[in-house]
């Protein structure tokens, strides 16, 4: 019997950030992979062209790219949208279903220490140019330019609170002064680790991150 992937699918919406974005497959090998695509919107706000972009992209399933596809090609937006007559891309984040309810182990607690401090970048390749630099009261984002500050408070061995602080962009100052809770779930090997970090109850995300 041939399996589908079934997705949520949202019609008019003005962002494209509220759509489903990541999806637990049991066919991920390497804990996380990404599929990036870049779309364009027309000016009736119709997506009118969808492609892959390899050089951004590790996940491999044929059936289901083209479901994703699919499915971003249906999205359409309301006709005064400020997306329209523009392309994008989009980042869509496939996780092994291992990792849904992983939590560390107290017994690695002691080889969590030194991600404490140092200098780290994403695993994401859409992101990998992100440099990252923590210290014992704070973490410093930075991407061509622009800056992210946070305040970042270890709660225990496993979890750790950001707060911005600063951020460069003015569209982004109402975050500041909000929190993202962090959790280490998974140790991928000594440098690199799985988190899971949520902003304002809205915004989840599964990544990876490593000490360079």
């Amino acid at each position: 019997m041939k399996k589908y992937f079934y997705l949520l699918i949202l019609f008019n919406i003005n962002s494209f950030a509220q759509m489903q974005t990541e999806f637990y497959l049991d066919d991920v090998k390497n804990d996380i992979e990404y599929l990036t695509l870049n779309f364009c919107v027309d000016n009736s706000g119709k997506t009118s062209l969808v492609k892959v972009l390899p050089e951004k992209s590790i996940y491999q399933n044929k059936e289901i790219i083209s479901q994703i596809i699919e499915y971003r090609k249906n999205i359409e937006y309301y006709s005064e949208t400020d997306l329209k007559n523009n392309c994008y891309d989009q980042i869509f984040t496939f996780i092994n279903t291992n990792l849904k309810d992983a939590h560390i182990n107290e017994t690695e607690f002691d080889e969590l220490k030194k991600f404490r401090t140092g200098n780290f970048q994403y695993g994401d390749l859409n992101y990998k140019d992100v440099n990252i630099y923590r210290t014992e009261n704070f973490q410093i984002e930075e991407f061509q330019g622009e800056v992210s500050k946070y305040n970042i408070e270890w709660v225990k061995p496993n979890s750790y609170i950001l707060t911005y602080l600063e951020v460069s962009k003015e569209e982004y100052k109402y975050l500041l002064g909000e929190k993202i809770n962090v959790e280490i779930i998974k140790l991928i090997d000594a440098n690199t680790y799985v988190y899971k970090s949520n902003l304002l109850n809205r915004t989840f995300i599964i990544g990876i991150m490593k000490k360079i």
